[in-house]
């Protein structure tokens, strides 16, 4: 432990007080700065943040539509990747919540759907509360 603590402080003692290798006529030079307010980088974050978010609301329409056509056919698993991939993108709507449970359910995860309905219902979907009342019934009908 010492020799360690010993070699430590030695260690931080030569980058401390060592300067690094100078060869002959060199010149100091200063590190480049950047100005974080120069209006150029800032353009060019604002563009590339509006390019990406024009992009996630691209591929959520794309997925969102995806799942709605799956969801008119019966492909209940294709509905979940897709509802998956929707919600990935950070854009969040009700319905998507909804058909993804409601396509738990007719595989038989009801645990599941309820979540999803409870979550449609906190997005303010009408069809999510309305499945959700009737999954509740239906669970009182078992009992």
């Amino acid at each position: 432990m010492k020799k360690k603590v010993m070699m430590m402080t030695l260690m931080s003692l030569m980058a401390v007080g060592v300067k690094a290798q100078v060869y002959a006529y060199d010149q100091a030079h200063s590190l480049p700065t950047m100005d974080l307010y120069d209006t150029g980088v800032m353009n060019m974050t604002l563009k590339a943040m509006a390019e990406t978010a024009a992009w996630r609301k691209q591929r959520y329409e794309e997925r969102a539509d995806m799942a709605l056509e799956a969801y008119k056919n019966g492909q209940w698993r294709n509905v979940i990747g897709y509802v998956n991939d929707a919600l990935s993108t950070g854009f969040y709507c009700g319905e998507l919540f909804y058909i993804r449970g409601n396509a738990f359910e007719q595989l038989g995860d009801v645990k599941t759907a309820k979540k999803d309905y409870k979550t449609g219902k906190k997005y303010n979907c009408t069809e999510a509360a309305q499945a959700l009342e009737t999954l509740k019934a239906k669970r009182k009908a078992k009992k």
